[in-house]
C-alpha cells in the first residue's frame, strides 16, 4: 500500500511541477523578461527604453510567439531553438558553437546582438531585433529549446495530450 501511494505521489509530482514552475508560455517568458530587466545596468536600461518606449522588457518577451501565426514571419521558426548532439561536454559544446552556421537561436542571438550595436540601424529594425533578442534569450532557457539534434527544439517530439497527438 505504501509503495503504491509513493508511485502515485511521484507521478502526481511529475505532472504538477512543470505547471508550478511556469516554465512555458506567456507567463514564463514574462518572468524571464522581468528577471532580465531587474539586472540591467543604467546604460542598458536607457538604451532599451529608447527602443521599447513604454512596452518594457517583460511585455515584449512574448512578441515573437504572438507573430508566429503570421506566415510572413515563418522564416523565424528556427530562430527559437538550437539543436546539438546530446551528451556532449563543455569543451565540445564550445567548439560546436564556434563552428555553428545553422539558422538557429545561437547564431541569431549573435546576429541580433551585433545588429543592435549599429548606431545607424533604423528605429523599426531596432524594435524588431530587440523584441526577438529578448524572446530568444528566454527561449534557450526553456525546456527543449536547446536540445538534441533533429528534434527542432522539441517540435518533432510527439506526445499524446488528452488523447490527441501534440508536440
Amino acid at each position: 500500500m505504501k509503495l503504491r501511494f509513493c508511485k502515485i505521489a511521484l507521478v502526481g509530482l511529475f505532472f504538477y511541477l512543470p505547471f508550478q514552475s511556469i516554465g512555458w508560455g506567456l507567463l514564463g517568458h514574462r518572468i524571464v523578461g522581468q528577471i532580465a530587466d531587474n539586472h540591467l545596468n543604467a546604460k542598458a536600461r536607457v538604451a532599451i527604453k529608447s527602443i521599447l518606449a513604454n512596452e518594457g522588457v517583460a511585455m515584449s518577451a512574448n512578441w515573437a510567439d504572438f507573430i508566429k501565426s503570421d506566415s510572413n514571419f515563418k522564416y523565424l521558426d528556427p530562430w527559437h531553438y538550437v539543436n546539438f548532439d546530446s551528451g556532449i561536454d563543455y569543451n565540445t559544446m564550445q567548439s560546436f558553437l564556434k563552428e555553428d552556421t545553422a539558422v538557429d537561436a545561437f547564431t541569431k542571438l549573435t546576429f541580433l546582438s551585433q545588429q543592435l550595436k549599429n548606431k545607424k540601424l533604423d528605429k523599426a529594425k531596432q524594435l524588431f531585433y530587440l523584441r526577438l533578442l529578448i524572446h530568444i534569450a528566454g527561449d534557450v532557457h526553456q525546456p527543449l529549446h536547446a536540445s538534441a539534434k533533429g528534434d527542432r527544439g522539441g517540435n518533432d517530439l510527439k506526445v499524446q495530450w488528452f488523447n490527441q497527438p501534440a508536440n
